[in-house]
């Protein structure tokens, strides 16, 4: 449709964005409880009144409600309008930023993925494997189109293998490199398996220059920001919770044969592998016997950071400031 004005577009990716940013607060309070994200439907979480057509319009309900469910009175968190206006103005940067077509929608499909792992690494420090599937898929799926419509950025790799696949195997070794070096230098875990995914996602939809240079920004500002946050911890007197044997427990260090087990399948992406095999792979990784009742327990300490939001907003800066940071390091030494 050439003949739609631009302004059009971005009002109607602002619309569908508000929307989805609605769903995604489904997907952000039910996926880390184990919820359903499909049934049942839109309810208020303290005492089920099931949200009538006009409370669930994106932002507006929020205000015309006062910020109170309608039944208990309960307050509703400003978390809800500022992830739905927070969607619409990132479909709507997108779409203004690359035009109507593929690469608009493989972003804004991805950048409600983003805003989701954000949201819940931030708040329960992990990261749902179904967010960084669907994150993951939507790379392969871009590339894919693009190699069948002929586009050359999207060219298959030696005539056989979609370029999202290798910048996302790429990522993912960089990351479980990191694992591995953490592991033996520190004796703990310097990542998280989601970080890892979250990394061979970033690698699939975003140039394969772009996502190294998105983790150099992830690295930065989670830096910056996790030294303030750590001053003011330390400044205010925020002290470990004591009588907590569990947390203990949730900080030995992985062993080596399940982190390297591990890693391989993330490498290999057989950990994306059909439910039956999926388990049977599982099972010989040895991560089965990780995951038992440790994260339900787990209470973050004020030395604990997640690495996920930082890596979100590296690909954010990556995808606005990416090149242009690439291009003057080039010119600076004398590459181009």
């Amino acid at each position: 449709m050439p003949d739609v004005p631009g302004e059009v577009w971005r009002v109607l990716a602002g619309l569908f964005g508000a929307v989805v940013g609605s769903f995604l607060n489904v997907v952000i309070w039910r996926m880390p409880r184990n919820e359903s994200i499909a049934f049942p439907g839109s309810h208020c979480p303290r005492c089920n009144h099931e949200l009538s057509a006009w409370e669930n319009v994106p932002v507006l309900s929020w205000l015309l409600l006062r910020a109170k469910c309608r039944k208990c009175r309960m307050p509703i968190s400003v978390r809800y309008p500022a992830v739905e206006l927070l969607n619409a103005i990132l479909w709507v940067a997108v779409v203004a930023h690359f035009g109507p077509g593929p690469d608009a929608v493989a972003y804004c499909l991805f950048g409600s993925a983003m805003i989701a792992a954000f949201a819940i690494d931030w708040e329960h420090y992990i990261i749902p494997d179904e967010v960084n599937a669907f994150a993951l898929f939507v790379g392969i799926g871009r590339d894919l189109y693009g190699a069948w419509a002929g586009e050359p950025a999207h060219a298959l790799l030696m005539g056989w293998m979609p370029r999202s696949v290798a910048a996302g195997i790429l990522c993912a070794s960089a990351f479980v490199g990191i694992q591995i070096l953490g592991r033996g230098l520190f004796r703990q875990d310097a990542m998280g398996d989601g970080d890892v995914k979250l990394a061979r996602a970033i690698g699939a939809v975003l140039p394969v220059h772009l996502a190294g240079v998105s983790f150099l920004f992830a690295i930065g500002v989670g830096a910056v920001v996790g030294s303030v946050m750590l001053a003011v911890a330390s400044c205010c007197g925020k002290k470990q919770p004591v009588g907590e044997p569990v947390e203990a427990a949730a900080l030995e260090p992985t062993p080596w044969p399940v982190l390297l087990r591990c890693g391989l399948l993330y490498m290999t992406y057989l950990d994306m592998a059909p439910r039956r095999a999926h388990a049977v792979l599982l099972r010989w990784s040895g991560a089965d016997t990780l995951v038992d009742g440790e994260d339900d327990d787990f209470q973050p300490g004020p030395t604990h950071i997640p690495f996920g939001p930082y890596m979100v907003l590296g690909a954010g800066l990556a995808v606005v400031f990416g090149q242009a940071a690439v291009d003057w390091y080039l010119t600076t030494v004398g590459w181009k």
